[in-house]
């Protein structure tokens, strides 16, 4: 064990502690523009797949690090990437449950090979139950591709639980009228579990315009009873539900934190979520903000558990679990101070600084 100082305190750290489950992002490359894709805001930053050398010192390390749970998400479509399914099998031949996040374009394409993978959950993004809709949300997709896809799955399915069938919905503008229309379009395609997300903005316009959250300042009451209803609706059929919130309050909790969790980049770099992964830009609550990607260390250097194990990374956890740290998004001075403009330094001192993270107030939700 070694001892870490924070103000008048001495906390011990369990020198034996190990991460559970791990975002693999296998590429930042996508065969979709979607107008709500964080990539359309990265600065400083190429596009890139994960080399076989890098997961290879990944894999390597899962196991020391004890990780049980690996998700297959992060800032791109990870079906585009060539050696998808060598990797997806190698890392359930280390008995990892294995979760495949997707846009759902490509499953058709590899319907069979993620079958007899056996990959325990596939997550599919279907912010639609309209044709028009999911077209010009999903910009450069087709729902008829990816309901086929689907479909095919099932058919292989029949009885079998695997892979367990999760649809992500964010919700902008576009889509609201759809919400009502999803648990019983959702039931017919045999998923059992329904995601609902706001958008991160792009621009103070693009909020205005496309945030449900705050285009309508009678949105908290309409979406609460439209998702209460639904809720009801679910769980009547034996399905489960995960409702955003719509309000951004000083409590908080982190996805990542709470599941021991940590982000593995393409390039090898180790970042603590999805949100600090890369440079980027959004905007909440009409403060646009700039994200520098925050990194703890790279796999092809160093043992995952080593780095999960560095005095600044715990620190960071131990600051991020309690949320040490002032609640930027329902601040009456955001408009007005500048440290809330990036996530360098909040005004008590964290640096780096989960102050306005959307995730942990849960009005935008994390793919784990």
């Amino acid at each position: 064990m070694s001892k870490l100082s924070y103000g008048e305190w001495e906390l011990v750290f369990k020198s034996s502690s190990k991460p559970r489950e791990v975002v693999i992002e296998v590429t930042t490359e996508c065969n979709y523009s979607c107008i709500h894709c964080f990539r359309n805001l990265m600065f400083n930053e190429g596009l890139g797949r994960m080399s076989r050398n890098t997961f290879n010192n990944l894999v390597n390390g899962l196991s020391d690090a004890g990780i049980e749970k690996v998700v297959i998400s992060g800032w791109g479509e990870p079906l585009t990437h060539p050696e998808i399914i060598s990797f997806i099998n190698e890392l359930k031949d280390l008995g990892l449950y294995v979760v495949l996040n997707t846009n759902g374009s490509l499953i058709g394409k590899y319907v069979d090979a993620l079958f007899k993978a056996e990959v325990d959950e596939v997550v599919v993004s279907v912010d639609s139950v309209e044709t028009d809709v999911y077209k010009s949300i999903r910009v450069g997709g087709a729902l008829g591709n990816v309901l086929d896809g689907i479909l095919r799955l099932n058919e292989l399915k029949g009885y079998k639980l695997k892979p367990y069938l999760t649809m992500w919905f964010t919700i902008n503008a576009l889509n609201v009228d759809d919400i009502p229309k999803v648990p019983s379009f959702a039931r017919s395609l045999g998923f059992r579990k329904i995601v609902f997300s706001h958008i991160i903005p792009h621009s103070k316009k693009y909020e205005d315009v496309m945030a449900m959250y705050i285009r309508d300042r009678l949105t908290d009451d309409k979406l609460s009873e439209v998702f209460s209803k639904i809720s009801k609706e679910v769980l009547a059929t034996g399905g489960y539900v995960v409702m955003p919130k719509h309000r951004f309050t000083v409590e908080r909790s982190c996805p990542f934190i709470a599941n021991n969790a940590m982000f593995v980049r393409w390039d090898g770099y180790v970042t603590p979520c999805i949100n600090y992964a890369h440079n980027w830009r959004n905007t909440f609550l009409q403060v646009d903000r700039t994200i520098n990607a925050v990194k703890f260390g790279n796999v092809d250097e160093e043992k995952l558990v080593d780095i999960w194990r560095k005095d600044r990374y715990v620190l960071f956890r131990l600051r991020t679990a309690f949320f040490l740290q002032p609640s930027c998004l329902d601040c009456s001075l955001s408009q007005y101070c500048s440290y809330t403009l990036t996530n360098m330094m909040d005004c008590w001192g964290n640096t780096p600084t989960c102050a306005h993270c959307p995730y942990s107030h849960h009005i935008t939700m994390c793919p784990l």
